[in-house]
């Protein structure tokens, strides 16, 4: 990739350790662009006001002005086929740049433009239901026929599910990092990786190549979750779960929240529950989002008057009816209806051959019959 002058200096200024986003921007008040910090730090003496990054990052500054820095950084970048996109680059998504404290630099895997008119972000809990992985996939699913860019933070649970469902949309997603996008987090996530960038999405992130996943990371990553789309889907979450540090941010950042509605029994929809009280709108499914923002119109539900009812056995209805409400495994299945696992798997396989049952991830089976 090719960059500017300016370009290369604000990316080697926000890539030195030490120099966050906080520190980034004091050194920026104080100097006109990143290559006048570069200037300042060349004399024999250090310009007093520079102090105020700390003695350990300034002495890294110091460290860092050299070209033989500044050439493996660009290489490294090349190597690893990631792009850096700074402040200054059009690249740079505007809805970012328009929050309270936006990231100097994000870095990039993937060919997918990062100011797509239409992105929601779609979190979770990592420790979700089955119903709450069902509507993450199903939302994501939706949402990406639909022309709209998912985003999300390839988390354990709803977020690889909502990933996933995107990817079975055949559309667009994001996966925005808490460690560096040359780093796999969670390690089980490398196939869903590959996929969202073969599939024409990206991976991004705020922090340097080979950063290793560090709590702290992950609150800040959540502001550029939210920052960069238009509103945030909350799926499942306790009520003080990470996601919610998710959608607060999204409040202030003058987003849209929207939460899906669960059990006043379940802690999981604690956090949704909680915050369409608060006023989060309430949907129950993708057409509720896009007929929000007129992105699309949900097909008429007319019936077909001649369609023939699907008519089930007793046995199989008994097999159906649980299945309508949750998805289960084969174990929950044999112990709700009593039946030989000979007996069972007979009738689950005549009913997913005729397109009435359908064996969900995990090997669960479900109906929508």
């Amino acid at each position: 990739m090719e960059y500017t002058a300016m370009d290369q200096y604000w990316v080697w200024l926000s890539s030195v350790e030490g120099i966050g986003q906080k520190r980034f921007y004091q050194l920026l008040s104080l100097y006109e662009d990143a290559r006048q910090v570069w200037d300042a730090l060349g004399g024999p003496l250090i310009p007093p006001d520079m102090q105020v990054v700390g003695p350990q990052a300034l002495n890294n500054l110091r460290a860092a002005r050299s070209e033989a820095y500044f050439y493996r950084l660009f290489d490294r970048l090349e190597r690893l086929g990631i792009r850096a996109v700074t402040r200054l680059s059009d690249d740079y998504p505007p809805a970012l740049s328009g929050i309270y404290d936006p990231p100097p630099t994000l870095y990039v895997r993937g060919d997918c433009h990062l100011d797509d008119e239409r992105m929601i972000a779609v979190v979770g809990s990592r420790r979700c239901t089955r119903d709450g992985q069902r509507a993450a996939r199903e939302f994501g699913k939706g949402l990406a026929e639909n022309g709209v860019t998912v985003v999300s933070g390839m988390a354990r649970g709803i977020d690889t599910c909502a990933h996933r469902g995107a990817l079975d949309g055949g559309g667009r997603t994001i996966a925005v990092l808490g460690c560096g996008v040359d780093v796999c987090y969670p390690p089980e996530n490398d196939r869903l990786m590959a996929e969202i960038i073969d599939t024409g999405g990206a991976i991004i992130s705020e922090f340097n190549p080979g950063t290793t996943p560090m709590p702290g990371n992950f609150p800040a990553r959540n502001r550029i979750i939210s920052g960069l789309t238009e509103g945030t889907l909350l799926v499942e979450g306790a009520r003080a779960s990470g996601a919610m540090i998710t959608v607060n941010l999204a409040l202030e950042q003058g987003r849209d929240v929207f939460a899906i509605p669960g059990g006043i029994y379940s802690p999981l929809s604690e956090a949704p529950n909680r915050m369409i009280l608060d006023g989060a709108t309430p949907v129950l499914s993708h057409w509720d989002i896009l007929e929000h923002y007129r992105w699309a119109q949900r097909p008429s539900e007319n019936p077909v008057r001649n369609a023939k009812p699907v008519e089930l056995e007793p046995d199989e209805r008994a097999i159906v009816e649980p299945l309508r409400e949750q998805a289960l495994s084969f174990d929950e299945l044999a112990a709700a209806t009593g039946f030989s696992a000979a007996r069972l798997n007979s009738h689950l396989t005549m009913l997913e051959l005729r397109g009435i049952i359908e064996k969900a991830p995990g090997g669960l089976y479900r109906s929508y019959m």
